[in-house]
């Protein structure tokens, strides 16, 4: 299987963490399953900021776009934990469309009762209270803690400079502690800090899981491909992710001139 693995991540302002997380899914992938991780143009440039972050989603969905029409893939991941135009794409993809958040979350759910989520830094905590709220788990997440990573294209140094990942770990460990303070049985560290920690094989601090979540992403997008082979069904289009109707597609196509969304 081929899956298209998508990061927010700029491909030249943080290659350093594309290429440490390319290594990870490498390395857990079936011997049949090809990953190719991706980034964006510009991406991860004040993202705390919701009027910047719209231009790295609208990123995302050409590149969905372009998939779902030339082919050629299994599944599309969106591997950041905003989850990213994750109800745009479900209405339009043919293929399995597995979402970073979305699967931590209720994955976290079936390794104890509550969760808590290390974000990059205090900006972000409002947006990612909503994400797993919005996913009616309302009453199982513990707390929203932070990291201090106000300019996330910071991040890219941790896996060059061992200083700096030290420093990264340590904060992750006090925010982890916060978490667990509050009640938190599993936490998610929402970020590359997820990857380096995972490079660095910590999967657990002070006794609670630590999830692994890029490598969970991949294993679920594995799961996602081999049940679409095996049913035929991927997903469900009644009511939320309702495919638009074709004429209506080639309409909105024409009106605005999108090329992706046309007719071969």
């Amino acid at each position: 299987m081929k899956i298209w693995y998508q990061l927010v991540s700029s491909e030249t302002g943080m290659k350093n963490f594309l290429q440490a997380t390319q290594s990870l899914c490498d390395a857990a992938a079936l011997p049949d399953t090809t990953v190719e991780v991706r980034g964006t143009s510009q991406g991860a440039l004040g993202d705390q900021y919701r009027l910047f972050w719209n231009y790295d989603v609208r990123e995302i969905i050409d590149n969905a776009l372009e998939i779902r029409k030339a082919g050629g893939y299994d599944a599309f991941v969106l591997a950041n934990s905003l989850d990213p135009a994750l109800v745009e794409l479900r209405e339009m993809m043919d293929i399995p469309v597995v979402s970073f958040m979305e699967v931590s979350c209720f994955h976290a759910c079936t390794m104890g009762e509550r969760f808590g989520l290390i974000v990059p830094n205090e900006k972000m905590i409002p947006r990612y209270r909503e994400i797993p709220i919005g996913y009616g788990l309302r009453d199982r997440l513990s707390s929203v803690e932070a990291i201090e990573f106000s300019n996330i294209r910071g991040f890219d140094e941790v896996f060059t400079n061992e200083r700096v990942g030290d420093q990264c770990v340590d904060q992750v460990k006090v925010s982890a502690r916060r978490c667990i303070e509050r009640g938190a049985e599993v936490v998610i560290p929402c970020g590359p800090h997820a990857t380096l920690l995972a490079m660095r094989g910590i999967h657990e601090i002070d006794g609670v899981p630590i999830m692994d979540s890029y490598r969970l992403l991949l294993k679920s997008a594995e799961l996602a491909v081999a049940m679409h082979k095996l049913t035929g069904v991927h997903i469900s289009r009644k009511l939320l992710y309702q495919a638009p109707p074709r004429e209506y597609v080639e309409k909105v196509a024409e009106v605005r001139n999108i090329k992706a969304l046309r007719a071969q």
